[in-house]
């Protein structure tokens, strides 16, 4: 049967790379008496799938993996299993049986909540944020091997408003096919009025993921009742 896990990933953590994280996760797995499924061949490995893996040096407190366990397991005692082997940083938060046919959670990522700090002087202001929301497109350009390329950000986000007088909450677009990166967002924003992101340290915290439903509604990647 296979599991989707929330969890946190915060603090000294925050600077570990995935590849890291999954094989910190692969070696908590097998600090418990948790039964796990491994893949078939001359390199078997844990069935795991990271909904949106994070950039080093982000915080998450909405992360989501999912894991095959064998059926005889209890999965409502895999987060006090896991819980007790993790790192500071790190806490199982949830843990949710996946109904038969769910789509795995990389595949499943459509959104994401971001909360963007900035430290020392902050360029937020109600202002800019009012002249975001009446533009008709505030541009991107991304460089791809193919060229540079054009992206409306104003198509990708779904929520943007200040929390803080620093603090700027954006719910954005994570697909794979449209992923909204927040340096992106805050790079376009500042260009409304001239001002360079490199000139403003900021920190990133990652809240929610989020899926879309039976009906096409965004829904937390815990949620996973259609």
């Amino acid at each position: 049967m296979k599991v989707r896990i929330k969890f946190t990933k915060y603090g000294v953590v925050k600077y570990i790379g995935h590849l890291d994280l999954m094989r910190y996760f692969q070696k908590a797995f097998r600090r418990t008496d948790i039964q796990m499924i491994y893949s078939k061949g001359f390199s078997p490995h844990m069935l795991m799938s990271f909904a949106s893996p994070l950039g080093v040096g982000i915080e998450g407190y909405g992360e989501y993996f999912d894991v095959e366990v064998a059926d005889s397991e209890d999965y409502t005692l895999i987060k006090d299993k896991l819980n007790v082997t993790m790192a500071e940083g790190i806490e199982i938060l949830d843990v949710v049986l996946l109904p038969e046919g769910a789509g795995n959670a990389m595949a499943s990522v459509e959104a994401s909540d971001y909360e963007l700090e900035f430290h020392k002087e902050n360029p937020l202001s109600e202002e800019l944020l009012d002249k975001f929301l009446k533009a008709d497109s505030v541009i991107f350009v991304k460089e791809l091997k193919s060229g540079p390329l054009p992206v409306n950000v104003k198509d990708l986000v779904y929520d943007i408003r200040l929390i803080k007088e620093n603090v700027l909450f954006a719910r954005v677009n994570s697909s794979s096919a449209d992923n909204l990166r927040p340096a992106a967002l805050l790079t376009a924003l500042l260009s409304l009025e001239g001002k360079n992101l490199e000139d403003y340290p900021y920190h990133t915290l990652r809240r929610e993921i989020y899926r879309k439903n039976g009906s096409g509604e965004l829904v937390p990647m815990g949620d996973v009742n259609d």
